[in-house]
């Protein structure tokens, strides 16, 4: 991607539902221009945009961390982990651990379990488990807490949107049985409630990712906005464990991730740092209806409430 590609890119994750005419306005360039670009880069595999639906109205709110050290090949043992339906997230890393992965569950007993299957695996020496306390910052995914009362109509609207982000609204309206005027109104109640974040999905051969365990000086809750505020950072989150902050800093290449990274390292706020870097991802499923409680059946009424995120992993 260009300059002009990662423009459109940054503005999709502000709004995924950009008309074309704002994109223009806001990138500088004409709509054809803005049509023909997003069209490649969609057409390419390189960029998807989508919907991602707060995990906890897939009954997934419990989400957990683990750095998991290897003795021998880390592939093998990355490979296995895949396969486990709590583990939605698996990527091999440089550092003191091999491996890193998310559990996502619905209940602390359910991570539990997770946790102890992974130990259990051959080929892994130990894991390192870090609890998330609060999401502040996603690529993709909603944060924060989710209320809603979803209905049938609802669901058909998620369930379109995460297949394509930019469906049109007489489109959304047709699946959910509903007015183009009725489906839009709906759509924005959903993002505004967090239920749902429409935003582009960026393939990882097109950045650079690296994750990062932050130590903090003071307020942990102060040098958390001083770290979200630094170019770069993706994805942040307090958590509980070896590190206070969590979090993911990208870039187009390893020169602009080594500043960003940097400028992390050099926040008053930072005692210490721990990075390691992605080699290779091995498994990244995103938050889906198909795997939450409307999976089978006719969708039936639901609260959904609590903290999670979907991407932007570190």
């Amino acid at each position: 991607m260009d300059q002009v590609d990662q423009r459109l890119v940054d503005l999709l994750g502000l709004d995924g539902r950009m008309s074309h005419r704002d994109l223009a306005a806001a990138a500088g360039i004409t709509r054809a221009t803005v049509a023909a670009r997003l069209r490649r880069l969609l057409d390419a595999g390189g960029v998807t945009v989508q919907g991602v639906v707060h995990p906890s109205v897939i009954g997934r709110g419990e989400i957990c961390y683990a750095r998991i050290a290897v003795d021998g090949a880390a592939t093998p043992v990355a490979l296995a982990l895949a396969t486990l339906p709590d583990v939605v997230y698996v990527s091999i890393t440089t550092g003191r651990f091999g491996i890193a992965a998310e559990i996502r569950a619905g209940s602390v007993a359910a991570v539990d379990g997770a946790l102890a299957r992974i130990r259990g695996l051959p080929g892994v020496a130990r894991v390192e488990a870090l609890a998330y306390r609060r999401i502040l910052r996603d690529a993709v995914g909603p944060v924060g807490d989710a209320r809603a009362q979803l209905d049938a109509a609802d669901v058909a609207l998620l369930r379109t949107l995460e297949h394509d982000g930019r469906a049109s609204y007489v489109r959304l309206g047709d699946a959910a049985g509903l007015s183009a005027a009725a489906a839009r109104r709906r759509v924005l109640r959903l993002v505004e409630e967090s239920i749902v974040r429409i935003g582009p999905i960026v393939s990882r051969a097109s950045e650079h990712a690296m994750g990062m365990g932050i130590h903090v000086r003071g307020d942990t809750a102060e040098a958390a906005a001083e770290v979200e505020a630094a170019a770069g950072v993706s994805f942040l989150a307090r958590t509980s464990g070896a590190f206070d902050l969590l979090a993911t800093v990208r870039a187009p290449t390893a020169a602009a991730l080594a500043d960003a990274a940097d400028a992390v390292r050099g926040l008053s706020s930072v005692a210490g740092v721990e990075t390691w870097a992605h080699l290779r991802f091995v498994k990244e499923s995103y938050a889906s209806l198909d795997a939450g409680p409307w999976s089978h059946g006719a969708p039936g009424t639901r609260t959904a409430e609590g903290d999670g995120r979907t991407v932007g992993l570190p």
